[in-house]
């Protein structure tokens, strides 16, 4: 039976495919503790400081505390985003603490006569810095001098409900001889994170973390913590490009200048307990009594895509929509829009299911008349089934001879459905990755779409329309060609009940936003299913 073998194969894909998230999910939650405390403060001298070595910002976006010391941002709290729905906590997306340290480092690497590096230090004039709500721009500088006559400044330049940070440097050699010096900016992570509760699952944002880059000749290209781990690191040089780390809906990034040529991305480790990637410029000379302006791009916060793609090319595909990115993105752009007019995620997922089920519709009704047409030949197919079943040969040639008379490929219900499998990966990825969606309530008790339904009330809606889809269509097809093969009704008739629960176990966990899209789209394959029956012709 082709309906049989075609339900049987996507069902296959589709319940491989959340099997493989769930093994995903697992993997990435099961993580591990340090055994011991020292070996995270050997790895950071920004451990318990003094509050006077520490410079607080705050802006309308930012809670951000840099080490005065090195200039090295080690907290952010992002202010519009909470840790979860309803928590009065801000979510902190970099932390430096005993257990876990996500930091953004960023200097000058300046060698004495000897060819040793030279450490910085900074200070500030003072120790609080705050974006005013009528101002539009923050400027914080942080100075040093150097025994040898080079005094430098860094500059922190924040904007008003933007998460793109301009970081400064002005170097001035007041010394009679060169100097060689670059510019280096680095994202430090430690590799294992603390262990988490797995039924939190949906309200941690770090349920996947790695490293990425872009290159001249990469777009977008993961590099896993395990590799630098491992000391397989990356070194390249580029001309323009980022390298950035990422988290489920949160991504931090640095875009060196693009004023140089043959800039140097790599990666290394600490102990192979925490992770670096980075960046620095070429060696540049500053002839005596000269000055040197540099300057880089920083990104801390959320995956908004349409200020990731402004800030630097190829940005914006941080967001992880799979493999299926280049459909997701215009899937995203459609339902961004739609929630420009309607104001409220939920049913902007209702709209645009509809709308890509409209956009399938031919797809579906090829569909649905190549399995009527192949259902409408199951008795002559089971008649030469019988006569020919000691030779397979002549079964082939017959069936396939059948098969032209009727002028019917055997494959072509099955098309349809491997075209339309990328279109709901993509659709899954884009529910399940889109910041916008993060914490955004519908409507009644669905109060983060984010996050899976806490009652399992659409979980089982999503299982009760996948029944009745299921029984409507068989039941149609059955008494449509009366066919009464009692086996492959009792096969049928037992799938329509297994189906829906093994599904309905699966989504009760699955963010709402995607649960609501299957119940709108079972909704809709049930009324397609009418109308193709009542008006197909045979």
């Amino acid at each position: 039976m082709y309906f049989k073998r075609n339900f049987f194969i996507f069902t296959f894909l589709l319940v491989s495919f959340f099997l493989f998230q769930s093994w995903k999910k697992e993997n990435f939650s099961k993580v591990k503790n340090f055994t011991s405390e020292n070996n995270i403060h050997s790895l950071s001298s920004n451990i318990n400081k003094n509050n006077n070595n520490e410079v607080i910002i705050k802006t309308d976006v930012f809670y951000m505390i840099i080490d005065k010391d090195n200039g090295n941002i080690k907290v952010v709290d992002l202010l519009k985003y909470k840790d979860k729905k309803n928590s009065l906590k801000n979510f902190q997306l970099l932390k430096t603490n005993s257990n876990f340290l996500y930091q953004i480092r960023s200097g000058l690497n300046i060698e004495d006569v000897n060819n040793k590096k030279i450490e910085l230090h900074y200070d500030t004039k003072r120790n609080f810095f705050q974006l005013l709500p009528h101002h539009k721009t923050l400027i914080v500088s942080m100075t040093g001098t150097l025994k040898n006559g080079i005094k430098y400044t860094k500059f922190f330049l924040f904007k008003q409900g933007k998460y793109d940070i301009q970081v400064k440097y002005h170097i001035y050699n007041f010394n009679n001889k060169n100097i060689n010096l670059n510019m280096f900016g680095e994202i430090a992570q430690t590799i294992d994170e603390p262990k988490t509760n797995i039924n939190d699952y949906n309200n941690n944002s770090n349920n996947y973390r790695f490293s990425a880059y872009s290159s001249n000749y990469e777009k977008y290209e993961k590099y896993n913590f395990n590799l630098i781990r491992s000391n397989k690191n990356l070194y390249k040089k580029i001309d323009n490009g980022w390298i950035a780390m990422l988290q489920k809906y949160f991504v931090t990034a640095w875009v060196p200048s693009k004023n140089f040529h043959n800039n140097i991305i790599y990666t290394k480790n600490i102990n192979s307990k925490i992770a670096i990637i980075g960046y620095h410029t070429p060696n540049i000379l500053i002839p005596p009594y000269f000055k040197l302006f540099l300057n880089s791009s920083l990104w801390i916060g959320p995956d908004i895509q349409k200020d990731l793609k402004l800030l630097a090319p190829n940005l914006d595909l941080t967001v992880n929509y799979g493999v299926f990115w280049f459909l997701s993105q215009p899937l995203f752009k459609l339902l961004n829009f739609l929630h420009l007019i309607i104001r409220n995620w939920g049913f902007s997922i209702i709209l645009i299911t509809i709308i890509v089920r409209f956009l399938t519709y031919p797809l579906n009704r090829s569909q649905h008349i190549s399995m009527s047409r192949l259902r409408s030949l199951q008795p002559k197919l089971e008649y030469l089934k019988n006569k020919y079943k000691n030779d397979k040969k002549k079964m082939s040639e017959k069936i396939i001879f059948l098969y032209q008379k009727k002028k019917i490929n055997p494959l072509s219900g099955f098309l349809p459905l491997i075209i339309q499998m990328p279109i709901f990966l993509s659709l899954y990825y884009m529910l399940t990755n889109s910041i916008e969606l993060r914490h955004s309530p519908f409507i009644f008790w669905i109060q983060d779409l984010s996050n899976y339904d806490q009652f399992y009330i659409l979980p089982i809606l999503m299982g009760i329309t996948m029944f009745f889809t299921q029984k409507f269509s068989s039941n149609k097809l059955l008494n449509k060609k009366k066919i009464y093969n009692t086996s492959i009704h009792t096969l049928q008739e037992q799938l329509i009940f297994i189906i829906p629960i093994v599904f309905t176990i699966f989504f009760l966990w699955f963010p709402s936003g995607l649960v609501l899209y299957y119940i709108v789209n079972n909704i809709i394959t049930m009324i397609q299913h009418k109308f193709f029956f009542n008006n197909l012709k045979t």
